[in-house]
């Protein structure tokens, strides 16, 4: 017996709800992500003062009303966390999926628009719309554009202007919209071309607003996103729309996708109830005017994607996706023999194939116009989420109440982890303390260490461990690691500072004569090695050379240690002590082994022998930036290097860690 129409009209948009609510459930459990935190910070800090500032928190876009407006708006409620953002988040994208079926019915009747909107409403490019509170951006975006073409179908044209600079001052993706408003009138409406641009005359008015907020946020601004249009750009952005509308963001993961899929069962009842609600549509002939219109839709609301493909996410496309669920509705509409079996059967394979994709465990590490793999898919937000929480426990739990204005440095954080952000939004959100600051470790410099307290972390794979914590020179320790790291200027601040904590200024004084060097300051780095008691004394330098060869043939390691490093001494520029003590510490310290036979590679560059082992050492320390910038070099100096085996299995090494080619620069990750 068929559901009554009158009660079919509340009962399937409620099912519908309840289905999205039941399928996108889990995101609702997920905490603040990556760029959440600077906007929530500026919200904190500057309120609806950051308006009238430099672009906000994060100065890349124009976006005003998704990211000042909105986080001051909804500040308030951070202190219950993020979720009232996701609630709202849902809510705007219901209101979305609202129109989006409205727009739909009024082609494909309502059986058809069902369809499209499920479509729509199921892609997995929406669940990081639901999952990264700043995506409300593109939700926005989206509810302002289709608002504004209700509006025009309507018409109410000053009304859909006003949505248009809603959605345009939310996100840039809407600019297309006029576009296809005028292929709305042309194609469908049957208006003249001339009156379809008369009409959208008071559509220039956001347009101007818009350009002008663009233009002085980028007049001069260094954060400005990079914008790389061109024809291969836009090839491969009609091929990574294709892949987002198939949901093939991450296709060489699809086979791991497939064994992790979990379909939701709670989400299935419900949206079944959608088929069940409905008569089945009867068969029509599918009008050329609405498919035509479609593929416009499609190719328009791509085209804001052309200049950043090198870095395309399928998310990009939700407003392009709007023509793809034109589309599947005309397609159903037509197509539709097998009434609601075929509704249901169509459900049933979009809910496994929404389950395989969000599983599917890859993202891009590669900016590249043609990879196969888009950056930020549902996996690396539930891989980030899953790693910040962890984080964030851990780090409570080793550093519970940290003195005001302490600095936080973090080493070995998993790639790609987004738990450092900036100057450490997180870290402040944390501790509710708007004095602390986080930075990476190859961070550590005068500017971000200034004389504040400092703690220094490195992630065991389990949990947060003090690095150097209980060494008695632990800013000489930084020091040298981040002249491994080369960053000789960054290293110079650590070896002032361990001077000023009284650290042991005879280990301090040579590296920092090293650091300043490096940095091009050369006459400091005379000062420092001065003031360690360095001479150039060629016949001193040469006495304590033969001592050690004595000791060495002795075995006598630890006189051969001394005499060499009074050998450094007396001639500190010569190479030959600092090579020959480099390879005698490479068992016992690893570290200055590698550090002296760095420094003998800078003095003596054509000693191939010693870049090789610095290379070698470099891979082993895990160093892999460092060891292929010395292996370009051993490359140029070696007189046999393509012959010789132990630079060969040098670069299959380095080779082996490189992200495959025919991944697209994408990691698949657990």
């Amino acid at each position: 017996m068929s559901t009554p129409r009158s009660l079919a009209r509340v009962l399937a948009p409620a099912a519908f709800a309840a289905g999205l609510a039941a399928l996108y459930a889990g995101v609702f459990s997920t905490g603040f992500l990556n760029d959440d935190y600077l906007f929530l910070e500026d919200a904190r800090l500057n309120g609806w003062g950051s308006l009238f500032g430099d672009g906000g928190a994060l100065a890349n876009y124009f976006r005003p009303l998704s990211r000042e407006v909105y986080f001051a708006l909804m500040e308030p409620l951070s202190r219950f966390g993020a979720w009232p953002y996701r609630a709202v988040n849902f809510a705007l994208f219901l209101a979305s999926c609202a129109l989006l079926f409205r727009l739909l019915r009024s082609q494909a009747g309502e059986a058809g628009a069902w369809a499209g909107t499920l479509w729509f409403a199921l892609l997995p490019l929406q669940r990081v719309n639901l999952i990264w509170i700043s995506c409300n951006q593109d939700l926005l975006a989206l509810l302002g554009t289709l608002a504004a073409f209700a509006a025009w179908r309507g018409g109410h044209i000053a009304w859909a202007a006003v949505a248009w600079m809603a959605a345009l001052l939310s996100k840039e993706s809407a600019l297309p919209l006029p576009a296809a408003l005028v292929a709305w009138d042309v194609l469908v409406e049957r208006r003249t071309a001339r009156d379809s641009l008369r009409r959208a005359l008071p559509l220039a008015a956001p347009l101007l607003l818009w350009a002008a907020g663009e233009w002085s946020l980028r007049h001069g601004n260094p954060d400005a996103a990079l914008l790389q249009p061109g024809l291969p750009a836009f090839a491969a952005t009609l091929l990574h729309l294709a892949q987002s509308l198939a949901g093939l963001d991450a296709p060489q993961a699809l086979a791991e996708g497939v064994r992790a899929a979990r379909p939701s069962l709670l989400a299935l009842v419900p949206l079944a109830a959608v088929a069940l609600a409905w008569p089945a549509a009867s068969e029509q002939r599918a009008r050329r005017a609405p498919l035509l219109f479609a593929l416009v839709w499609l190719v328009a609301f791509a085209i804001p994607v052309v200049p950043v493909a090198y870095t395309w996410s399928a998310y990009y496309f939700t407003l392009a996706a709007v023509g793809g669920a034109m589309l599947v509705a005309l397609a159903f509409a037509r197509w539709n023999r097998w009434g609601r079996w075929g509704y249901l059967a169509a459900l049933l394979a979009q809910l496994q194939w929404h389950a395989i994709a969000i599983a599917s465990p890859a993202f891009a590490v590669a900016d590249d116009i043609w990879g196969w793999t888009g950056h930020l898919t549902a996996h690396y937000f539930e891989r980030g989420a899953k790693y910040g929480a962890q984080m964030r426990t851990a780090l409570l739990r080793v550093e519970p109440s940290p003195a005001k204005g302490t600095r936080f440095f973090f080493a070995t954080l998993p790639s790609w982890a987004g738990f450092q952000m900036g100057n450490g939004p997180g870290i402040r959100d944390l501790y509710r303390d708007p004095t602390l600051q986080s930075w990476f470790y190859s961070q550590f410099s005068e500017s971000t260490a200034a004389g504040q307290p400092c703690v220094f972390l490195f992630w065991n794979g389990v949990d947060f461990e003090r690095l150097y914590g209980r060494n008695r020179d632990p800013f000489f320790q930084v020091g040298t690691d981040l002249l491994l790291l080369d960053r000789p200027a960054n290293a110079v601040w650590a070896f002032r500072r361990a001077l000023d904590a009284g650290e042991t200024s005879q280990d301090v004084l040579p590296w920092m004569g090293w650091a300043y060097l490096w940095s091009g300051d050369r006459g400091r780095a005379e000062a420092a090695w001065t003031a360690f008691g360095a001479q150039d004394d060629t016949t001193m330098h040469v006495a304590w050379l033969r001592a050690a060869r004595t000791a060495l043939d002795a075995g006598d390691t630890t006189a051969t240690r001394r005499a060499l490093f009074e050998a450094m001494r007396m001639g500190i520029g010569r190479p030959e002590a600092h090579a020959v003590l480099g390879d005698l510490l490479r068992g016992r310290s690893p570290k200055f082994a590698l550090l002296e036979t760095k420094v003998a590679t800078r003095l003596n560059p054509a000693d191939w022998i010693a870049r090789r082992e610095l290379v070698l050492g470099l891979l082993t320390a895990r160093l892999d930036a460092q060891a292929e910038q010395e292996l370009e070099v051993l490359r140029r100096i070696h007189p046999n290097f393509t012959t010789d085996i132990v630079c060969a299995q040098l670069e299959r090494e380095l080779s082996s860690r490189r992200p495959s080619p025919r991944a697209g620069g994408a990691v698949i990750a657990p």
